[in-house]
């Protein structure tokens, strides 16, 4: 008997003519997603703005959906356009003093290095923190803190190795030396459960555009409402303020959440596609999701430790991801990675190694042709 995802799967129609393994990076979205942009499109085509209303309004449904999906309140949710905007918030809104460090891991993806890389004009240095075999320990993380680390910034999920980190010891580590935890999302969100609450982390920024199977151009910024007055707007705007619409009036009061870091308009066509996205994704519950992503790359690795070859990415039952990253035999991974995507298989090649991301609607049989054909290239 078809499962859910079974019958979900015919709503991607990428799967009529690719086998899409690639989530890490750049996500076909569903038909439902495409429908609430065509929706929003048709719409103002016929009426142009007089109807913008109703645009803002699936745009507060997906602010809801965004507060369902990380256990958040909707009144932290901000939209981005994608993970570096919502981390520039916070890097350049601290108050920092000349001295101040920042924790990162030296494997994060340039989006969460870049906004606190900007800061040395401030004063502010980095401290790396180096990954042991795929992984960053947390216990690196806890000696690296010093009496002047005011952030942590790590990823939900190693983009390369597929590490996942355990965000919920990492933030009591940061809470007991009163230092923020900063997390970009966009490896795990859509994929993995995460409730920002329990696993108090202070502010979360993800792109729309991998897991969360949602238009490029979209995202999520979270900032817990405590901080909301710790971290100044940089970039404020006439839609900042409270009253908004009141065009001469010119107070600069802004709004007591986080649709302050909204500053103008809005990309309404592609948050009428990220409501689409969450929708499916809360409809479709992130616990099973996240069984059924697991269940696809446990099987992938076994499948692939079978035929004599090596997985990189951490596998640990708190550790493993929707990515797996193994090791060629024979052949350089980019010539693997060039001729799998000629044959219709669509993946990454990342420091030597083939990354593989399978979302909930692909399939073993999907994930068993692959591997039958990266040993036949190897073979051959």
């Amino acid at each position: 008997m078809a499962n859910k995802f079974d019958r979900i799967r015919k709503h991607f129609p990428v799967t009529k003519h690719l086998v899409y393994l690639n989530h890490a990076a750049v996500c076909p979205i569903p038909a439902l997603v495409a429908k609430e942009m065509k929706r929003q499109i048709d719409e103002q085509l016929r009426y142009g703005g007089r109807v913008e209303d109703r645009w803002e309004k699936r745009a507060e449904l997906a602010r809801n959906e965004a507060a369902r999906l990380l256990g958040a309140s909707s009144s932290e949710i901000a939209f981005v356009t994608n993970t570096t905007q919502g981390l520039n918030f916070f890097a350049r809104g601290l108050r920092w003093r000349s001295g101040d460090n920042v924790v990162l891991p030296r494997v994060e993806f340039p989006a969460n290095v870049y906004p606190w890389l900007s800061l040395e004009s401030k004063g502010v240095s980095i401290k790396f923190v180096k990954e042991r075999e795929g992984r960053i320990l947390t216990e690196d993380i806890e000696k690296a803190i010093d009496s002047r680390t005011r952030v942590v910034a790590i990823s939900f999920v190693e983009f390369s190795s597929g590490f996942r980190n355990d965000l919920e010891e990492i933030a009591t580590i940061c809470r007991s030396k009163g230092v923020y935890l900063v997390v970009d999302g966009i490896q795990g969100l859509g994929a993995l459960k995460l409730d920002v609450k329990r696993a108090k982390i202070d502010a979360l920024s993800a792109g729309g555009h991998k897991w969360l199977l949602a238009p490029q151009g979209t995202g999520i910024f979270y900032l817990r409402k405590e901080l909301l007055d710790e971290i100044e707007h940089p970039m404020p705007g006439w839609m900042s303020v409270v009253n908004w619409q009141n065009y001469y009036d010119f107070d600069f009061t802004l709004f007591k959440n986080s649709r302050r870091y909204e500053s103008a308009q809005k990309n309404l066509i592609g948050l009428c596609g990220l409501y689409g996205a969450l929708s499916l994704i809360n409809r479709l519950g992130i616990e099973s999701i996240q069984a059924r992503i697991i269940e696809l790359t446990d099987y992938l690795c076994m499948k692939l430790m079978e035929r004599g070859y090596r997985i990189f990415s951490p596998r640990g039952e708190k550790e493993k991801s929707g990515i797996v990253s193994f090791y060629p035999k024979r052949l350089e991974a980019e010539r693997i990675w060039a001729a799998l995507r000629r044959k219709g298989f669509i993946t990454s090649a990342r420091q030597g190694r083939i990354r593989v991301s399978p979302h909930f609607y692909n399939t073993f049989d999907e994930l068993d042709l692959l591997v039958d054909e990266v040993v036949r290239m190897e073979r051959d």
